[in-house]
């Protein structure tokens, strides 16, 4: 705590606890089964609560009798809250795919989180979801808000690993970009060399303030992403969602890869649609979403720029799916260097903490138990 009262003493400041609503006489531990939800003072008095420290630090201590309330409530898993939304806010919609996923849709809904110190966004809850050790369950899948920069999807010279051309390969597995969001410079916060252009060539890419976090780290669960390709995006995301499941690749390139930060699906892309158009633009080819106000509709299209995907092309062994800047999905060349933003899956245990609304000034608040 700081202040200035003249002749401090301990009455000068008192805590109030009140949990789920009702007095306490103590502050809940760290590991009870309650989170933080905020802290009110009065005499203009300002409090902030340490969630790691566990802790409340009291500033502008400038009045006697100053007292701060915290609030506490029971905890809650972020997948457990965002599904009690599903009945009373518009921006949620179940996909109606066999897995039934609950979607983020329209322009810009309340979806931010704050992770990894910074802003991200839910794209929604996914069933049926493999983890690293064979089990299914639903997941919290988010897309980094802002690009961490610009570098190519793969870009190994011939020869190297499954690139049979300079124009690198489609496959994630052993995709360039894939090891620096899962080892190399991203993963580790650190400084390092991030692919560009053909043949192996790098560029330096610095992460040591937007890199993973460790506590970020313990919060991304290792699953099983599939990597289904097709040969055109003439079609809709219900028929990209099941083509994204299959084992439609070039050669001998994996269906399948386990791993933490991956990029979004053609499918999260096109089931994004929102407002009195979503019913429309679910009925139109991802191809043609720059029409029919698809992409104005959709918040994943809010950025102007290009969205790589993780699906391949499965005509050829170095192309892609990505969202081009004027909302349509088509395929290009892995090396070609596009906005990077990368995907994840929340560690189901993931709880939510403290009185955000999900809006990018006030974004959700997470924490592991």
């Amino acid at each position: 705590m700081e202040g200035k009262i003249p002749d401090f003493n301990k009455n000068d400041l008192q805590l109030a606890v009140k949990v789920d609503g009702i007095s306490s006489i103590t502050i809940p531990g760290k590991n009870d089964e309650f989170v933080f939800e905020n802290v009110k003072c009065n005499n203009g008095a300002t409090a902030y609560w340490d969630n790691e420290k566990w802790g409340i630090f009291v500033s502008n201590l400038t009045k006697s009798n100053t007292v701060c309330t915290l609030h506490f409530k029971k905890k809650i898993t972020l997948i457990d809250f965002i599904t009690s939304l599903s009945s009373s806010t518009e921006n949620l919609a179940y996909d109606q795919t066999t897995d039934n996923n609950l979607r983020y849709v329209g322009i810009n809904p309340n979806n931010y989180v704050f992770f990894n110190n910074e802003l991200w966004r839910i794209i929604g809850i996914m069933n049926n979801i493999m983890d690293s050790e064979g089990n299914k369950g639903s997941y919290i899948k988010l897309i980094r808000n802002d690009s961490i920069g610009t570098y190519s999807w793969d870009n190994k010279p011939s020869g190297t690993g499954s690139s049979v051309s300079s124009n690198g390969s489609n496959d994630w597995n052993d995709s360039t970009l894939m090891e620096v969001l899962n080892n190399g410079a991203y993963f580790n916060r650190t400084k390092g060399s991030c692919p560009n252009e053909k043949n192996g060539s790098t560029i330096s890419c610095d992460f040591s303030e937007t890199g993973l976090t460790d506590e970020a780290k313990q919060m991304i669960a290792n699953v099983v992403w599939n990597l289904g390709g097709e040969n055109t995006s003439e079609i809709q995301a219900s028929e990209f969602y099941k083509i994204e499941r299959g084992t439609n690749n070039y050669g001998e390139h994996k269906k399948i890869w386990t791993g933490q930060i991956g990029l979004i699906y053609p499918s999260d892309y096109g089931y994004a649609v929102g407002e009195n158009v979503r019913e429309n633009c679910l009925t139109k080819k991802l191809a043609l979403y720059d029409y029919n106000n698809c992409a104005a509709s959709n918040w994943l299209h809010q950025y102007n720029e290009y969205l790589l995907t993780i699906t391949p092309r499965s005509g050829n062994a170095y192309q892609t799916f990505y969202v081009y800047n004027n909302g349509f999905v088509a395929f290009g060349d892995a090396f070609y260097p596009h906005p990077v933003r990368p995907t994840l899956f929340l560690n189901p245990n993931v709880v939510i903490y403290g009185d955000g609304d999900g809006s990018a000034s006030n974004p959700y608040k997470i924490v592991l138990i």
